[in-house]
This record gives structure tokens, sequence and C-alpha cells, in this order.
């Protein structure tokens, strides 16, 4: 349990931790590389430590920041715990593993859909079974099909695991209806660090990748995250001034998306080549579609919060992340006293000043520290009652939130 009084002042400076995405991104194309590779300054949290898991799993060696990859993968049981990405990502790369492999997870992960990556993998000749975990893949080890679609309206993770597959094999690789597309564009950035080489193109409501084979073995530095990051970055938006150092400017990051958010919130926001600082101004209200970056939502709602007027945050696959995070912070922001409405993909937020409150993080680590930054600024104390969940991502979070609170 967390009791949190709102402090003096806000101010300082963090260094974001390394991008839970990127690291994913790295580890997988370094288990089908051509040679050794070095995962530089991964970051180490629940979910990545799921992918070292599973790339182990197939075969890859793992010796501090070196990866070897192995000759051929191995058939085997990945258990994803609650990351969707290694469980996704995981579920294709296994149909290069000759024989029998199960993904499965944590009851949590076990919610969430699965049969869009099932569908397409029959596609390609490869037998599947599971609309949710545990699915069973029976590899065959080599891959004739040349093309492959995929439906992205609920998770671009699938998209990921297929391009992923495509740098290996070689693949015109078809996405309909992507969403979260900027972390699509992350994992072709990521591919192009390994030396594959592709062509895009986009037609009406599909994106077409041609991925040519060939995974380069390479030494691949995992850049600071934004994700993480927009906590501090929203904080600094709301009650002071707070400078995060170790993220990159040209940055395809989709949570990258919250510098622009911020200053149409009215926040002072000034972009360095070694940092990024964030100061309080105005609060304006929002209308805001998070579709290409969901995680930012509970963030977002935050904001809302304090806002001097009514805002609208909506996005597509909102009730299908690690929580429902719609309801969960409709339930939090009315805990608070501030006043809602939920929407069928959003919510509707009437800013004021929030009060202390017992907060509920539904187990999901991006609650559980919105929750935190929305009770820096609320009167009176405010509880979280578990605060295990951000070990998923950011471990280091409460250490670091202590580094700006005066």
């Amino acid at each position: 349990m967390l009791r949190i009084v709102p402090p003096k002042e806000i101010q300082g400076e963090v260094i974001a931790p390394p991008s839970k995405s990127y690291t994913h991104r790295g580890y997988f194309l370094s288990l089908l590389a051509d040679e050794k590779s070095i995962v530089e300054r991964p970051l180490i949290s629940d979910d990545t430590l799921a992918t070292i898991d599973a790339i182990r799993a197939f075969g890859a060696d793992l010796i501090e920041e070196v990866v070897y990859p192995p000759e051929e993968l191995r058939p085997n049981y990945i258990f994803a715990r609650d990351s969707g990405t290694t469980a996704r990502i995981s579920i294709i790369v296994s149909s290069l593993a000759k024989g029998v492999s199960v993904i499965d997870g944590r009851e949590q992960l076990r919610r969430r859909p699965m049969e869009d990556g099932v569908s397409s993998l029959r596609m390609i000749g490869v037998e599947a079974i599971g609309k949710r975990l545990p699915v069973k893949v029976f590899g065959r080890g080599r891959i004739s099909a040349k093309e492959v679609s995929i439906v992205a309206e609920k998770s671009s993770q699938f998209a990921t695991g297929f391009l992923i597959l495509a740098a290996k094999i070689g693949l015109k690789v078809e996405i309909v209806k992507p969403v979260s597309k900027p972390y699509i564009e992350m994992t072709l950035k990521t591919m192009e660090e390994f030396g594959v080489k592709y062509d895009k193109a986009q037609e009406n409501e599909r994106l077409v990748i041609f991925v040519d084979p060939g995974v380069k073995g390479t030494k691949f530095k995992v850049p600071g995250d934004y994700s993480s990051a927009a906590n501090f970055l929203v904080a600094g938006a709301l009650y002071g001034k707070i400078r995060v150092r170790n993220l990159m400017r040209d940055d395809v990051q989709a949570d990258k998306e919250i510098l622009n958010i911020l200053r149409e919130y009215g926040a002072k926001v000034k972009v360095k080549d070694e940092y990024v600082e964030v100061e309080s101004n105005e609060r304006n209200p929002l209308n805001v579609d998070c579709s290409n970056f969901p995680d930012l939502f509970p963030l977002l709602a935050v904001l809302a919060a304090y806002a001097e007027g009514k805002s609208v945050i909506r996005g597509r696959q909102l009730r299908i992340k690690e929580s429902d995070r719609i309801h969960a912070m409709a339930v939090n922001l009315s805990r608070a006293g501030i006043r809602v409405r939920e929407l069928s993909d959003g919510l509707e937020i009437w800013g004021g000043q929030p009060k202390g409150f017992r907060g509920k993080t539904f187990n999901d680590h991006r609650i559980t520290m919105a929750l935190a930054i929305l009770a820096l600024g609320a009167k009176g104390e405010s509880i979280i009652p578990e605060t295990k969940s951000i070990a998923k991502s950011y471990p280091n979070f409460f250490e670091d939130l202590m580094r700006v609170i005066k």
C-alpha cells in the first residue's frame, strides 16, 4: 500500500528507462539473426524477462547483453507471463520451429484475443489452435508461402510478429486496418538496424510491406522509452518543471505524441538533443483519439481531470489492454471527485480539482503509474493499494518519482 500526500514542489530531472517495445523487438530479431548480436542497455522488467525466457526456449543463448542465435529454432513451451508482445510474436515465430509449441500466459493475458494471428498462420500453411491462450502451433520449420494478410484493428503486435518472421524468410505482409501504426514503424526501424531490406506501400486501409529475407547480427542500442517518460512529462505539465534525459529527438515511438498533446494542453515544452523539458502553464481541455498510442490513455485522463473544461479521450482498443482502461479510469476519476461519463470507446471528463482518493489499479501497470501522477495534485491524501504491477514495464518508477518530489 502506498500513501501519497501532495508535495510542496515538483521539480527535477530523471533519466528515461530503456524502451520496452524496442527491447522486445531487438531480442526477437537477435533470435533470427545470422550471427551473434548485442542488445545494449535493454529494459529489464517482467515483460522483457518473458521475452528473454522465450528466445532461450527457442534455442538462443544469452550471456549478459550478447545473444547467440540457434541454427534452428526448437519447439517449446513459451510462458509469456503478462506480456502480450511476447505472446503474440512468439505465436508467429514458433511457426519456424519444427514441431509443436505451446504459448501460454497468466490469467490476465489469457483474456486477450489471439484469433487474428492464429487465422493468419493458417493462411501460410501453419496449423495453429486457440482463440485465446494457450495457443498451440504446429511449426513446419520451413514456410513456402510468399505472402500473408493480418487484420490489425485490435492490436499491431501480430503485424510486428509477421514482419519479424518476414525478415527471416522473405514475405509480403499485408496489414489490414492497422491500429497503432507507430508501433509498426518502430518494428521497421528496428529491422533496419538488423540490416533488413523492405519496401512499403499504403493501399486504402491496407499497409503492404515487401520484406527481403536476411537478419544480420548487429549491436543494437535500445533507445529511451517515451511511454515511461510520459509519466514525468505529464507531472511537469501539471505541477512544476521536469526534465527527462535519454529520449531520442527523431524517434518514431508512438508515445512521443505526448509532446504534441502537452503543447495543446498549454504546457511549455522544450525539446533538445540531450533532454525534453516540460513546465506547467495552462490547462486546456483535450479532444484526443489515442488509437495510435493507447498506452497514453490513463495519463491523458489525468490531464483531463485537471483541465479547465470538458475533455474527450477516445481509442479503439482501450477495453482490451491489460485492463478495460476506459472503465478503470472512470472508476478512479469518480473516486477522486471528477465528473466522468463512459463512452463505448473512451471517456468524457469534466476537469476540476481532484480530491484525495483510494485508487483501484486493476493490476494494470499503466493505471498504477497514472494514479500516482493524479495523486500528486489531489486535495488530500491518496492511497494506492497495490504497486507491484509496475514491475511489468517500469520497476524503478517510484524511485524515480521520488527524485522530483521536493
